[in-house]
């Protein structure tokens, strides 16, 4: 078994039977797990890093999304946005493509053959062709673009608010939202989406924490504590903030980044209540 895989279905099991009992937790509206969590039921996972690779400290991550060994990254900032596609994990450059000044790029996430990277205030998504991000069409929607994954069936959006919102791929309507919450009401400032086997990761904008949420009811069923992961606390700071989450199927790992940060970190989870795997245990 490779290394870190049974630690990640470990942690799935842990999720799968947070969502049967319908956990729920404290509130999240500041900047550390105690502050925003409380003294719930639902678990809190510590992280480790198992490994880091470089980063663009240019790219101002807005969206993450890694897919048959190529990283697709969306990042954001006036004038500066652009959509950017490398090989993982060598960093190799395959292709990119900068946003017209006048839209502040967005989420993005691979859904099929194509690329879909929405704009903050533009109301636009853009879709592209996945192997050569040529342009292939547009649609709209009514709120602000912040985060975006899909559920192999649907688009998934946040908007900076406690809702995620259900998009058909082909037209960008809205087919229903959820608004998430935990046991003290609605969590918002809900930023970049990952969806992994029926479990939606959430960065929680400004903060430390991602939320793992149930897709489906929007209950927060796990919090994802990623405080000491900031590679340069002193000089990255608002608005250089944890933002990034895409899955790496080959080890069964989160990777993770931020706004303007050094590094990509491949992480795996563990509750710190519980006595960790060794490497051997793990293999």
């Amino acid at each position: 078994m490779k290394a870190g895989r049974r630690h990640v279905s470990l942690l799935f099991l842990a999720l799968s039977l947070a969502l049967a009992s319908g956990a729920l937790f404290g509130g999240c509206s500041g900047a550390g797990v105690a502050e925003n969590t409380g003294a719930g039921d639902i678990p809190v996972y510590a992280y480790t890093v198992e490994a880091s690779y470089p980063h663009d400290p240019d790219n101002f991550t807005q969206g993450l999304c890694l897919v048959d060994g190529v990283l697709y990254e969306g990042t954001g900032l006036w004038g500066s946005s652009r959509l950017i596609k490398s090989g993982f994990p060598s960093g190799e450059p395959l292709a990119s493509l900068s946003l017209a000044p006048e839209h502040f790029g967005e989420g993005v996430t691979v859904m099929g053959d194509e690329v879909f990277q929405l704009t903050y205030t533009s109301h636009l998504c853009f879709v592209y062709d996945r192997d050569d991000l040529g342009l292939k069409r547009t649609f709209t929607y009514p709120t602000e673009g912040w985060g975006l994954s899909h559920d192999g069936s649907s688009l998934i959006m946040s908007d900076g608010t406690s809702y995620i919102h259900y998009l058909d791929p082909l037209t960008g309507e809205e087919t229903r939202r959820v608004q998430v919450s935990n046991g003290d009401g609605p969590v918002a400032n809900l930023n970049e989406l990952e969806y992994v086997d029926g479990v939606l990761y959430a960065n929680i904008w400004k903060t430390d924490l991602i939320a793992a949420v149930d897709p489906e009811t929007g209950k927060v069923t796990a919090w994802i504590d990623l405080a000491g992961l900031n590679p340069e606390p002193d000089r990255l700071v608002d608005p250089y903030v944890l933002n990034g989450i895409a899955w790496d199927p080959e080890n069964g790992h989160l990777l993770v980044t931020g706004k303007c940060w050094p590094y990509l970190f491949r992480i795996s989870l563990h509750d710190p209540s519980r006595p960790q795997e060794t490497n051997e245990e793990r293999k």
